[in-house]
């Protein structure tokens, strides 16, 4: 683990064995071997607690990803967006993100955000045969 305190504390265990190795006297080892094992107990902490956040944000990311009611071969399934191919009939209601660019077959009162892509703070109204984007 490379932070401050880890450097800090290399320099305290080799300062401890430079300075107690003066004037004919042995090593300080005990001083030594207990500021590493302190870094040993650190970097074990640190490992385990950033794999638990790695791991956090890997499960937030993976329920994050975007779904898509999708009509296949007659059957209606949800699918990730990122399978989405040309052809493929999606459903969306309201509150859902256009899981990608289309163009609408059926609509009634749809209203789509399209701030991001125009910087129109307003909802744009669509009907049958308009294009979507996601």
């Amino acid at each position: 683990m490379w932070n401050p305190l880890s450097w800090v504390m290399e320099g305290a265990a080799l300062v401890a064995i430079a300075l107690s190795n003066g004037g004919g006297r042995a090593p300080d080892w005990p001083d030594f071997v207990g500021i590493v094992l302190l870094l040993l107990i650190n970097s074990a902490i640190g490992f385990y607690e950033e794999r638990g956040a790695g791991n956090a944000v890997k499960a937030l990311m993976d329920s994050l990803a975007p779904k898509a009611k999708v009509r296949r071969d007659g059957k209606w399934s949800e699918i990730e967006s990122s399978d989405l191919v040309p052809g493929d009939m999606v459903a969306f209601k309201i509150g859902d993100v256009v899981p990608a660019d289309c163009r609408l077959t059926e609509a009634i009162n749809v209203s789509i955000d399209q701030a991001a892509l125009t910087g129109e703070s307003l909802p744009v109204n669509k009907k049958t045969g308009d294009q979507c984007f996601s």
